[in-house]
């Protein structure tokens, strides 16, 4: 094992976790389409994978929409849209 700084500036972590109804779940909210739509801009930025967006399969949360944790800036959103993603964008996107 070999330890090592963090390889990234910024980790963005989109719950994508999707119980098929059973039960609530954030595939429920569009976390897969929010993801998506993240990484993609991240790319076309220019941005990853300094700045990487990856799926979580689950944040534990399930009752709170799509959640979203953001590291090492300790932010944590929950019940996120689609209609949001410009705003995290400006947000953690640096131009």
């Amino acid at each position: 094992m070999k330890e090592e700084k963090i390889p990234y500036d910024k980790q963005i972590f989109v719950c994508t976790h999707d119980l098929k109804g059973e039960k609530p779940s954030c595939g429920d909210h569009q976390g897969a389409a929010i993801f998506k739509e993240l990484r993609r801009v991240a790319k076309e930025k220019g941005l990853h994978p300094r700045i990487r967006v990856a799926q979580a399969t689950c944040l534990g949360q399930c009752d709170s929409g799509t959640s979203i944790m953001v590291y090492p800036d300790d932010i944590w959103f929950k019940n996120v849209q689609l209609k949001d993603v410009d705003e995290l964008i400006k947000k953690f996107f640096p131009e």
